[in-house]
């Protein structure tokens, strides 16, 4: 359920409530994402409604979104479907769909998702100041989509109207140095810029095929990059020196101002958990260190599955004590799965109390997303018996 307090919007989840203010709402790339594109739409323009109302000073990218929404007319936009290759040489197949709700990619082939035929969707304003969130290598229809969203202005003179990303050729590649590569026989981590976008990702020893992720030319330029992002600085820089553009995001000069630290790789996170963990069990630094790892998890479930399977010799820590808690309240089903599994694997370690096999069966996400009495009972006894109150 969503609903505004004032200017707060309040987004209500089985694990609990979550909020943030409309100028943070209109800051972030990507808003909602776990909501269908309706009720995003929705949200986004009372926010706009909301800051224009409101008083106090707000920042020029919040002001654009706030103005596009205000502006912006989605039912004036005629569904319309393209079918591209990600590259010209490419047998992977793509669908792009825009309609009056904003726009969908299909990974018809399975080139970054599998199994094929993942379809992921996209704001209207995410599109417009940002670029494409999937491959969208022809400007011809990049320019097409930009047409058809501009008509769909009210004002096509106000601010918003001028302010979508730059539309540009991708320039051929032909330097085989942008490619950089890190890590072991255990793991190694990578990015490459292609044709089309810049991929990114990994492979552990385990894996037949790395996985990869994608950023479109236009997100690397527009779209603020993550607190942990592959991209190192000298990446960002050879990547901008390739396109021919500055991003906004790049190191300041080495001369004047030194680069700032870079961010751990999930290798060396994975070992500095081990360490504190090894060296006290109960350590909640290094159980945050671990925990830490699930933003990798949407890249691979080699991360997710790591994390669990060491909470299997944490019983005990009350940091993972409560992250199993919250995994159980939690709207995540993979996680609320992987949390019984923790549960029964402290059991066959030896707690007793997690070796009632009908409580533990009693944890069902089926009960759990249907607030069953007797669902809601198990979970109870079983809270109570994880932080040891019975």
């Amino acid at each position: 359920m969503v609903y505004f307090t004032e200017n707060i919007l309040n987004l209500e989840t089985a694990s609990g409530l979550k909020s943030w203010t409309v100028q943070e709402l209109l800051e972030m790339p990507d808003p909602l994402s776990e909501l269908a594109l309706a009720a995003r739409n929705a949200a986004l323009r009372k926010a706009a409604e909301l800051v224009n109302k409101s008083a106090g000073e707000i920042t020029e990218i919040v002001r654009l979104k706030a103005d596009f929404w205000l502006q912006f007319s989605p039912g004036n936009i005629s569904e319309c479907t393209y079918l591209y290759t990600s590259n010209p040489d490419s047998n992977n197949h793509w669908e792009l769909t825009i309609n009056g709700l904003g726009l969908s990619y299909k990974d018809i082939s399975g080139e970054y998702y599998y199994p094929p035929g993942k379809v992921t969707e996209q704001l209207f304003s995410d599109f417009w100041f940002y670029g494409p969130l999937q491959p969208l290598p022809d400007l011809r229809m990049r320019e097409k989509i930009i047409a058809l969203m501009r008509e769909a202005f009210q004002d096509p003179e106000c601010l918003a109207a001028g302010a979508h990303f730059d539309l540009f050729e991708y320039p051929a590649l032909t330097d085989s140095g942008l490619y950089w590569e890190e890590g072991d026989h255990v793991r190694r981590d990578f990015v490459a810029v292609r044709g089309h976008g810049i991929e990114y990702g990994y492979s552990t020893w385990r894996d037949v095929q790395p996985l990869v992720g994608y950023l479109s030319f236009e997100r690397f330029l527009y779209e603020p990059p993550p607190p942990y992002t592959a991209i190192t600085p000298v990446m960002r820089t050879a990547i901008e020196q390739f396109l021919g553009r500055k991003s906004g995001f790049g190191s300041p000069d080495a001369e004047t101002e030194p680069s700032p630290p870079t961010p751990p790789t999930p290798r060396e996170q994975m070992d500095l958990a081990e360490q504190l963990l090894k060296s006290d069990s109960g350590s909640e630094k290094g159980a945050e260190t671990l925990m830490a790892l699930l933003l990798y998890e949407a890249e691979e479930s080699y991360w997710r599955n790591y994390v669990f399977n060491y909470c299997f010799k944490l019983r005990g820590n009350k940091k993972v004590e409560q992250f199993i808690v919250d995994c159980l309240c939690g709207d995540n089903e993979i996680h609320f799965k992987k949390a019984v599994d923790v549960l029964q694997m402290w059991g066959i370690y030896g707690d007793t109390s997690f070796q009632n096999r009908s409580l533990l069966l009693s944890l069902n996400w089926e009960d759990a997303t249907a607030n069953d009495p007797a669902y809601r009972e198990a979970l109870g006894k079983t809270i109570k018996l994880i932080h040891k109150q019975v």
